[in-house]
């Protein structure tokens, strides 16, 4: 197995394949919409074909922090079982939306059902209300969605309002007030507000024909795999709600991981949270996942706060700081160059560490004994410094008794994540480390 294996991975860097300069944006539904820090599908579709060969018959595979979706997606296509959650319930809602092998039919009729409802709407009524409604929306757009979320409301199937909500939600994040060149909510200017001229009606029902068309291909994909048995993925899929500090949420033993944690703290990288702030208020609870342990629209940062490196306090970092640096030898090695005046700004990065340590514990949990590890991790610069991400997840899996197998570099070029933001300096390359559990 390893000297094939490593050979076709060894083509893969070579030929720059993992770059994906040739990927499409409709690929494996991958405009639906559009979530920061995206995977690129083509990249996890090439490592995922390298390694299928060599998993058991009817694998799981599993991704903790799935965000999108795009891993299980790429994983769908191989035929595997695929598992996900994510404590970002916008995040549950997408993935669960796009792991769904739609009746293409009853889609279709199910849009031309809503699309004679809100054009026979002439209310102006505005059904939602919460503090900064006007602050992101103007009357008339408050109006017009309104009319479509009554029209959603209207749809029997939850699964069919699954994937209305989210055709929805791109449109409440392109006409919101929101600039959408920052994950992080921040107000156009008013002159930009003002002159802006957007058909929110328009706008949503030529999403819905492009999403229909888009879902209709990534099906016939599967198709024609021999994966869809009875109009349905032949495999299971699985997507929840959860916090992988605390546990996975399932029974399942996973014989593959493909995933990406986050970069590092939320305040320095993506608010994955506060992007979805504005969207989770227009959609009903119940139609989200039911087992959230907190209140997510508490504030527009309660979700990020909940995420990896979301907690600091100086009495929280006192108790983890040494800890971290003697457990750690890179983390350890990192720190001996810096002057201890200065460790204060890396105080949200050691917090994330520790939460993804946590996350660590769990997921090799329910590992499989022969599993592979497919981590994308970048190493982002904090303060002028870069932190060392990928030497860190090596000596993390290490502790675990798992090695590193591969490791392969790759150029960002189509992932939606922030160039620059206030505190940093971002990357434009990311590190795919793939670890094999040979206990």
């Amino acid at each position: 197995m390893s000297d094939i294996l490593l050979s076709k991975l060894d083509d893969l860097k070579k030929n720059g394949e993992l770059n994906a300069k040739d990927a499409k944006r409709e690929d494996n539904l991958h405009r639906f919409f559009m979530y920061p820090g995206m995977m690129v599908p083509k990249t996890q579709t090439l490592i995922v074909d390298a390694i299928t060969n060599y998993t058991p018959q009817n694998p799981w595979v599993l991704d903790p922090f799935m965000g999108a979706g795009t891993s299980l997606l790429s994983c769908m296509e191989y035929g595997y079982n695929v598992f996900g959650q994510d404590i970002n319930p916008f995040a549950v809602l997408l993935t669960k939306a796009k792991t769904v092998t739609y009746d293409i039919d009853l889609l279709s009729k199910s849009f031309v059902f809503i699309k004679e409802i809100i054009q026979s709407d002439k209310a102006q009524t505005i059904d939602i209300d919460f503090n900064g409604i006007d602050k992101w929306f103007n009357k008339k757009i408050q109006i017009d969605l309104s009319k479509i979320r009554r029209a959603i409301l209207h749809v029997a199937f939850s699964e069919i309002r699954c994937f209305f909500w989210v055709v929805f939600s791109e449109v409440i994040r392109t006409s919101s007030n929101d600039r959408t060149s920052t994950f992080k909510l921040h107000q156009r200017s008013v002159e930009n507000i003002e002159e802006r001229n957007i058909d929110v009606i328009n706008n949503f029902f030529e999403l819905c024909e492009r999403s229909l068309l888009d879902f209709k291909v990534f099906k016939k994909k599967l198709q024609s795999r021999g994966l869809i048995f009875n109009n349905k993925y032949a495999k299971e899929i699985v997507t929840v709600w959860g916090n992988s500090q605390k546990e996975i949420e399932t029974d399942h033993k996973f014989d593959l991981l493909v995933s990406s944690p986050p970069y590092g703290d939320n305040h320095t990288t993506i608010t994955y949270g506060q992007h979805s702030y504005l969207e989770l208020q227009w959609i009903p609870k119940e139609d989200l996942a039911q087992n959230i342990d907190f209140d997510f629209l508490r504030t527009t940062q309660e979700i990020d706060s909940q995420s990896l490196g979301g907690r600091v306090n100086s009495k929280y970092i006192q108790e983890i700081f040494e800890l971290s640096i003697e457990r750690i030898p890179t983390l350890k090695k990192f720190f001996c160059k810096i002057p201890k005046e200065e460790y204060n700004k890396y105080y949200k990065t050691i917090a994330f560490i520790n939460d993804f340590e946590c996350c660590l514990d769990n997921i090799v949990k329910v590992m499989n004994n022969d599993a592979f590890y497919v981590w994308t991790i970048g190493n982002r610069r904090v303060a002028q410094r870069e932190i060392p991400n990928d030497r860190i997840l090596v000596d993390l899996m290490k502790k675990h008794g798992v090695n590193l197998y591969y490791t392969a570099e790759r150029t960002i070029l189509n992932k939606k994540q922030p160039r620059k933001n206030n505190f940093s300096k971002t990357m434009d390359k990311e590190k795919v480390l793939i670890f094999h559990n040979n206990k």
